[in-house]
């Protein structure tokens, strides 16, 4: 028995059904009805790097501890960026490692430095070094000569466009003769993802879905591509369990909030705006941001030069009412649009052995809106130079059979796949009913 999961990074399900019903996949659209294609959620934040450790732990940020691409030292303001060293629960990989299986995990984001297995890892993004990237170490000549790349370089993409995608495509061509090479050898479990999708989607999601835009029939001739890797892959699996999982959906992109901006605006964070660390933060902060919209409160049980307990429902509510006038300024309350969709608690929303790091409140943006971390910025509201971003509930899960109609989170990846091989559960999954893929059940985690 073998498993095998496509990652398709940043894919919502209705984009891959649209493209397979409109010809654009169709090697993909002869696959799908041999299984049920569903939503599935993201965890919160939903960005690669929480997301994806949840698709491999099938456990929540506060069980695996990774809540964002940057966090915090606990009980300090100095940042680190997590890496694979950083994940606390253990990888679906290790499971297959002790019923002695062999694992090709290739590309999944934030599996740097590549750890030794049973098998083959090279590390998706972030991985700043070649080397430690790759496991086995003899595997980095064969890769090199594919002139394999570990991400897309994205270059000056609005001033070339056109040169942006042909290193999307070049990069999607290195990594299929990459997976070609890796997955000739046996194998019980692979994880093959393509990143190049999430790459086009964030700098040229308008292009993608607007037919009039000059670049629209190259961007689906770029999909046709990707339909050739996903029948290349589901080919290699023969009639082993098949998997299509994305770690998160996608939309349109229009504003970006600067929520540190506003924060200091309305009195809440003491931070120079120039600041090059927030460990220049001083005793009057209340509260401040990490990317993409965690706030956490600077109360003096938590951090050296924290205050007096910030009520979270008053912060929430001056979120919840601002509003982007026509003019393109912020504004609280009255006419406009709304920025923020809701403000989630994190004490609600998080538990396990690392749910106190967590963030105290996570900020939603709303649709079109980019909610951004930065605090060496003084401007709050600003274009978006990505044209895309990414979206919760609208992940992508496919399995041959069938899944029921329960409800789908990215925690139950993991145990479903494993459970296709006839192994158990990692610990801290075990309410997952995998054969339908049912989630815990989860409270109204709204303020």
């Amino acid at each position: 028995m073998s498993a095998m999961v496509i990652g398709l990074d940043g894919l919502p399900y209705w984009l891959l059904r649209d493209l397979a019903d409109q010809g654009v996949m169709p090697k993909t659209a002869d696959l799908l009805p041999q299984g049920s294609l569903r939503a599935m959620s993201a965890p919160v934040p939903e960005i690669s790097s929480t997301s994806w450790a949840s698709f491999l732990t099938g456990a929540d940020p506060g069980t695996h501890g990774i809540y964002g691409f940057v966090d915090l030292r606990p009980g300090t303001y100095r940042t680190y960026f997590p890496n694979y060293g950083h994940l606390k629960a253990p990888p679906l990989w290790e499971a297959v490692d002790r019923d002695a299986g062999r694992s090709v995990i290739m590309n999944v984001p934030s599996t740097y430095p590549a750890p030794p297995l049973r098998g083959t890892l090279v590390s998706g993004f972030v991985a700043p070094d070649f080397d430690r990237a790759v496991y086995p170490p003899e595997l980095r000549g064969p890769l090199r000569a594919l002139d394999y790349q570990l991400d897309v370089e994205v270059g000056e993409v609005t001033a070339d466009p056109d040169g942006f995608l042909d290193r999307a495509e070049a990069a999607l061509a290195a990594r299929r003769a990459a997976f070609a090479h890796v997955l000739s050898g046996g194998w019980d479990l692979a994880v093959c993802v393509l990143t190049e999708t999430d790459r086009v989607h964030h700098f040229l999601w308008s292009s993608l879905t607007d037919p009039a835009a000059r670049l629209h029939g190259r961007i689906l001739d770029f999909y046709r591509r990707v339909d050739e890797a996903v029948a290349e892959l589901a080919d290699r699996a023969g009639d082993g369990a098949l998997f299509l999982a994305s770690d998160h959906g996608f939309g349109p992109a229009h504003t970006q909030f600067y929520l540190n901006a506003w924060l200091r605006r309305a009195g809440y964070l003491a931070l120079p705006p120039g600041a090059e660390s927030l460990e220049e933060i001083d005793e009057h902060t209340r509260a401040f941001a990490l990317d993409p919209g965690r706030i956490y409160l600077n109360t003096a049980d938590r951090f050296p030069r924290g205050g007096p307990h910030t009520d979270p429902g008053e912060l929430t509510a001056r979120l919840l009412a601002l509003r982007l006038t026509e003019d393109g300024r912020i504004a609280e309350g009255g006419a406009g649009t709304p920025v923020v969709s809701e403000v989630l608690s994190g004490p609600k929303i998080y538990a396990g052995p690392y749910a106190d790091d967590a963030p105290d409140l996570v900020v939603m943006p709303a649709p079109g809106v980019q909610i951004r971390g930065a605090w060496a910025t003084d401007r709050i509201i600003g274009d978006a130079p990505l044209t895309g971003t990414h979206t919760r509930p609208d992940a992508t899960f496919w399995c041959r059979g069938d899944l029921g109609t329960d409800p789908l989170h990215m925690r139950d990846v993991a145990p479903t796949v494993l459970a296709s091989l006839g192994i158990d559960p990692p610990p801290g999954t075990e309410g997952t009913d995998v054969r339908v893929m049912r989630p815990r059940n989860e409270e109204d985690i709204r303020c």
